[in-house]
């Protein structure tokens, strides 16, 4: 009889550590929490954007992340779509090999790896080459809605819209198209500028607008909305009106072609200037980390003869062994070399941002505080308007070299006053070094060697002492 009860408690124990076991399990995979013990909370997810997923409970989230399979990055992502599934009950996300599902990836018109898409409801964003800034705004744009209208001029030679050839924007406007941003073509003698538009972008003209023109996009910058200008170098005697308009702004546009030999160092061209200065006090420029090319650039500088009423702000920089060479022939034959009489010495800005300033106007910014902002309040009075020295450098040939792309789009969302921003700085581990003097070293020193072995021999010795008088 004793037996049988000695097997009994075996097999209950058994089962009882087994119900254990499974209870625990049971409550880990609901209740899966992390404690980030780490002072400066490396680990833990940005203030900013669980402040703003815990204001989207109401709305689902789903994640659909293209990445290889074998990709490195796809862990830390994974980590990271976590925290963030801690932080919203509706939050759902899945990994998806382009390679291995085209079909799916065509779908979603992902042309390259690490690309994101973040769907609620009918609102779709898209992420490439993810970081914790780029989902915090994206999740932001997500809680405050908004749709940009961007009209590019047509009737001048501009770059074609579409198209598969290397010189077209196809690319560029389905990027803009991902961030919720409807993209027109408009004629300016027949459609004016319609109210509609929020940004104006006249790229690559080969012609000169007339009066009229120009007049519809004088009247639409004092209204309030954003202009783009990409004008590139043209031939000796023509387009003298582009630079007649820009000092009326007070942009001094050049008659030149921006050489830079340092460009070759990176593979380039001569002709191909490498930018990697920027203004860091600018919304447009303050953040970019990667270098832009721009294939055939004029200079952009702010004019000697200021215009009062008008911010104008360089915006990147070309390298200091550049240079503007006004001798246009010397370029064709290759027998190019710095002329300080006749030619302009680098650093040289690549873009030109101008702000038109208003009575009572309140400057946009990068948000940088914790809490994202309640609603947007409609755009203000006051035009914004962006020179570029060059076209070429948003086509599907070059929009993939370094920062073009990220460059393009933050013109973009400047020039349309979307400040659905948050400037996410991810904590770092701090060196904090132990500074101590020679008493200190020496009582650390005596504490380590005599002090802390003498305590563990004594408490060591009572033990032993205590165990042989009750034993």
């Amino acid at each position: 009889m004793k037996h049988f009860f000695l097997k009994f408690q075996l097999v209950l124990e058994a089962v009882l550590l087994f119900a254990t076991l499974v209870l625990v399990g049971a409550i880990l995979d609901r209740y899966d929490y992390r404690w980030d013990l780490t002072a400066e909370k490396v680990y833990s997810l940005p203030k900013s954007t669980a402040s703003i997923l815990r204001d989207l409970r109401s709305k689902p989230l789903q994640v659909s992340a293209f990445y290889l399979q074998d990709d490195p990055a796809r862990r830390g992502l994974e980590i990271f779509l976590r925290e963030c599934q801690r932080q919203h009950p509706d939050f759902h996300f899945d990994f998806y090999d382009p390679v291995r599902r085209p079909t799916l990836a065509k779908k979603f018109q992902v042309t390259t790896p690490a690309t994101i898409i973040i769907r609620s409801g009918d609102h779709e964003e898209r992420i490439v080459t993810p970081n914790e800034e780029a989902f915090t705004n994206a999740f932001l744009r997500i809680l405050h809605p908004r749709t940009v209208d961007v009209c590019f001029v047509k009737g001048h030679g501009e770059v074609e819209l579409r198209g598969d050839e290397p010189v077209t924007y196809d690319m560029f406007r389905t990027t803009l198209e991902g961030f919720n941003t409807r993209v027109n073509e408009i004629v300016l003698s027949r459609d004016h500028v319609p109210d509609a538009c929020q940004v104006v972008a006249l790229a690559g003209p080969r012609w000169e607008p007339t009066p009229e023109e120009f007049d519809d996009l004088k009247k639409a910058f004092r209204q309030g909305k954003g202009l783009l200008l990409l004008l590139d170098p043209m031939d000796p005697g023509t387009g003298k009106a582009f630079p007649a308009f820009a000092k009326s702004m007070g942009v001094a546009l050049g008659d030149n072609v921006v050489v830079d030999k340092a460009s070759r160092i990176v593979g380039g061209d001569f002709l191909m200037p490498l930018v990697s200065q920027y203004f860091v006090r600018h919304p447009v420029s303050k953040t970019m980390k990667q270098a832009t090319f721009f294939p055939l650039l004029r200079s952009v500088q702010p004019s000697t003869d200021t215009v009062p009423g008008f911010e104008v702000v360089p915006l990147a920089m070309t390298g200091p062994g550049s240079w503007a060479e006004s001798n246009l022939s010397a370029l064709e034959d290759g027998t190019v070399t710095f002329d300080p009489k006749s030619d302009i010495a680098g650093p040289l800005p690549a873009a030109i941002a101008v702000e038109q300033i208003t009575d009572g106007k309140q400057k946009h910014a990068a948000i940088t505080s914790e809490e994202a902002p309640a609603a947007d309040n409609g755009p203000e009075t006051g035009g914004r308007m962006i020179i570029v020295g060059d076209s070429d450098f948003l086509t599907n040939g070059y929009l993939s070299l370094s920062g073009n792309k990220e460059f393009g789009l933050r013109i973009f969302q400047w020039l349309a006053k979307d400040d659905r921003f948050i400037e996410v700085q991810k904590p770092q581990f701090k060196f904090k070094p132990l500074l101590l003097d020679i008493p200190k070293q020496s009582l650390l020193v005596f504490s380590v060697l005599a002090v802390y072995p003498l305590l563990f021999i004594v408490i060591g010795g009572l033990y032993l002492v205590i165990r042989l008088r009750t034993s």
